[in-house]
């Protein structure tokens, strides 16, 4: 082969990339140029805030809605046994016993008596696919930054309390082979807890049955727990079985 052709065929191999190359700092000079235009910065300043972005998500607590100084008198007064921190409280370790039963996957460990049968089927469902995907959920270093109350309802047969949560705590989702060896990302998040009194509570297949009359004439209370039937004037105790119990948790 003589030089000519050896100048070639070198070419013919170079002339792609040649071109490739070009294109590549064409379209890294139209980025440039369209981020300092429309941005009024270079890429990798912007790439410098997108990051900024990203760790400010995963270190700033989400909001929430809290109207305790509207409803929390109310829940005082209609249950001073437990008042409303002692609701504030409830609801508060009730998102991270939930939290704690999938990372274990032992729903066993939410009580019956606290928690009704549909939340627990709810949370088992959650474990069940994480087993048969052969995963696991990992939700370390759990911190609540913040709790309140939404919304708060009594009526005559139930009384049900919305609390929204406001934490954060370090989560990974992988294969249990991998669980030990994960490094789980802090992430920001907020949870509805709702809770519900129950007198007389049943449980049955699709909903929760509450009834609430007085021992000694019979009428309806007007609201549960209610401490005098405004019918004949009976005074009203609580039973030692009552109080309040989860029904929902709205998770991601």
């Amino acid at each position: 082969m003589d030089i000519t052709s050896f100048i070639l065929s070198i070419l013919s191999w170079l002339a792609p990339l040649i071109v490739i190359g070009i294109i590549v700092l064409v379209i890294v000079s139209k980025v440039r140029s369209a981020s300092q235009k429309y941005l009024g910065m270079s890429p990798s300043q912007a790439m410098e805030l997108i990051n900024k972005g990203v760790k400010e998500e995963a270190t700033t607590p989400k909001g929430i809605t809290a109207l305790s100084e509207m409803y929390g008198p109310a829940i005082t007064r209609d249950f001073p046994e437990i008042g409303y921190k002692g609701m504030e409280v409830k609801a508060r370790n009730a998102i991270v016993a939930i939290l704690n039963a999938i990372m274990n996957k032992n729903a066993e460990s939410l009580k019956a008596s606290e928690y009704t049968q549909d939340l627990i089927n709810k949370v088992n469902n959650r474990i069940t696919t994480l087993n048969a995907n052969n995963e696991k959920e990992i939700f370390n270093n759990i911190k609540i930054h913040r709790c309140g109350i939404a919304n708060y309802q009594n009526r005559s047969k139930e009384a049900t309390a919305r609390f929204e949560i406001s934490l954060q705590y370090e989560y990974a989702k992988v294969s249990e082979e991998k669980a030990d060896s994960a490094k789980p990302a802090l992430m920001q998040t907020a949870y509805s807890v709702t809770l519900a009194y129950k007198q007389d509570l049943h449980e049955q297949t699709t909903s929760i049955v509450f009834s609430s009359n007085c021992p000694n004439c019979g009428a309806p209370l007007p609201i549960v727990g209610s401490k005098i039937c405004h019918y004949c004037g009976t005074g009203i105790k609580s039973s030692a079985g009552l109080g309040w119990i989860l029904t929902d948790v709205a998770m991601d």
